[in-house]
């Protein structure tokens, strides 16, 4: 019977380690939207962290990770200001929210249009995949892709020109369609 909670605990350990993980620089991010100071933000997601981790019995796995973590973050801000008397340059609460408000709704947009940008290139034909994911890579220059596939390396970058007009379409038509800038 003991090692069933283990498990879980385990469990929710791993799950927890890898949601974190995957969102630490978006909620640092949204920190610094908040904070001026990147080591005060710093500091701040520690804190959050530990309170992520503390509350994540709490967490509704229906939930998004990424909001749930900000809400977190933006009540710790709080906190961090009023605490925080030795800089004059604060900004009143109102601001704060209202910035808090526009930065999650951006990083929504933002975490949408990267969804729509992975279908948009999966419409593409595996030639052109290829070309955008090349030249989003680090691997090789578009020039050493064209001297491996035989073509021009203007010829290449000709057509990614076009690939990435015709995937900004298609994503904003997308966008669009969501009501979303």
């Amino acid at each position: 019977m003991a090692s069933v909670p283990q498990t879980v605990s385990q469990d929710a350990s791993e799950l927890f380690e890898s949601l974190f993980t995957q969102d630490r620089s978006r909620i640092l991010g949204y920190i610094l939207t908040l904070v001026p100071h990147r080591p005060d933000a710093e500091d701040i997601l520690q804190r959050v962290s530990i309170t992520l981790w503390n509350k994540f019995d709490e967490f509704d796995r229906d939930r998004d990770f990424f909001s749930w973590s900000c809400g977190i973050a933006y009540f710790t801000v709080c906190n961090f200001r009023r605490k925080e008397n030795r800089d004059r340059l604060q900004f009143s609460q109102d601001l704060v929210e209202m910035m808090a408000r526009e930065r999650t709704a951006h990083l929504k947009t933002q975490s949408r249009r990267f969804e729509f940008l992975q279908e948009c290139i999966k419409k593409l034909s595996p030639d052109d995949q290829e070309l955008v994911l090349r030249a989003s890579s680090e691997e090789a220059t578009i020039n050493e892709f064209a001297v491996q596939v035989g073509n021009a390396a203007q010829t290449l970058y000709n057509r990614l020109g076009g690939l990435r007009r015709s995937l900004a379409r298609c994503v904003k038509q997308k966008l669009t369609v969501e009501g979303l800038k």
